[in-house]
């Protein structure tokens, strides 16, 4: 299941949940009196309803956010209409959309949305029914949507960390090998439409076991981290590094025909070579290096075809640059 996907499965869930909390809210309502909320809840019933069947028709597309917005700003403006009517009991139905907002809605976008509730709700029921009332309101709903929002911000803030981790490699902090097949298969697919040329090259430190044996894992693991970050101000907007536990670099270059591969590949073998490094002083890479002009590909050959190309590399004296050749 992709991310979205189950973005779009809370929001189906979150809906209904909020549709049979203002079922039981009409109930009580109606036991005690007030019809006037009891034909609101009608209304904002169907509403939710259309939220969950929207989200579902849509679960396998990223939607966009104002559908939710204008979806709950109605909401919002049918409650309100009855706040003149029925004293404050009308403002009770708002908590619950404010926090459905954090639900459905983005961060930042929940925070704009309870804001305007704030202030524009404080300021309509100022007037209506008197600045205590007013004030009560400003700080009740402060205080739930506060608390309802730092809640929000954990859990975005948790999963934005969950996601770095699940990209990037621990040591080197480039992406991972899962990262490169899911953008390789994206950037093959893109390139299939766009015709553009995509381009991938390995590289691996030449004799970097026989390195490791001599200075042991912890200096093979600073050069590994020192490398990375070369490689990652070498890169153009666009580009991306990843780093593989089989001491591999892989370099991704969208949008880029042969001669703009070869051009850096060429760079990256001579900064490697003229570059001081802190841990061994001097060293040098092989590089192999392929493009996806005018063959069908996939992450996996691709993949194939730069390693056939960088053992070639290493196999005719390491230091050097290897293009795989199409048979």
């Amino acid at each position: 299941m992709t991310d979205f996907q189950l973005k779009n499965m809370t929001r189906a869930t979150s809906y209904g949940l909020t549709a049979l909390f203002m079922f039981f809210l009409a109930i009580q309502n109606y036991r005690y009196g007030y019809y006037d909320l009891v034909y609101t809840a009608t209304l904002l019933m169907p509403l939710l309803g259309f939220g969950i069947a929207y989200t579902y028709a849509q679960r396998y597309f990223e939607i966009q956010d104002y559908a939710h917005v204008v979806l709950l700003a109605v909401m919002a403006v049918l409650i309100t209409t009855n706040i003149s009517e029925t004293s404050s009991n009308a403002t009770l139905w708002l908590y619950p959309i404010g926090l459905l907002s954090y639900l459905v809605l983005p961060f930042r976008a929940s925070n704009i949305f309870n804001g305007a509730i704030l202030f524009c709700l404080t300021f309509y029921i100022g007037l209506q029914q008197g600045l205590y009332s007013g004030l009560l309101f400003f700080t009740s709903y402060l205080f739930v949507s506060g608390i309802a929002g730092i809640f929000a911000y954990l859990h975005h803030h948790k999963n934005r960390k969950l996601i770095e981790l699940s990209l990037h490699d621990p040591l080197t902090g480039a992406y991972n090998m899962k990262h490169l097949d899911d953008t390789l298969t994206k950037e093959i697919s893109r390139s299939h439409v766009t015709g553009n040329t995509l381009s991938l090259i390995a590289l691996r430190v030449d004799y970097f076991d026989q390195f490791t044996d001599v200075h042991g894992n912890n200096a093979a693991k600073e050069l590994t981290v020192e490398l990375s970050k070369v490689l990652g101000g070498m890169i153009r907007a666009g580009d991306s590094h990843y780093y593989s536990e089989e001491s591999l670099f892989y370099l991704l270059l969208p949008n880029t025909p042969q001669e703009g591969m070869l051009i850096m590949t060429e760079r990256v073998r001579r900064t490697v070579e003229d570059t001081k490094w802190q841990t061994i002083g001097t060293m040098t890479v092989s590089l192999g290096c392929t493009t996806s002009t005018q063959k069908p590909a996939t992450a996996k050959s691709l993949r194939n075809e730069v390693h056939c190309a960088l053992k070639d590399a290493e196999s005719n004296g390491h230091n050097r640059v290897s293009l795989f050749n199409q048979p």
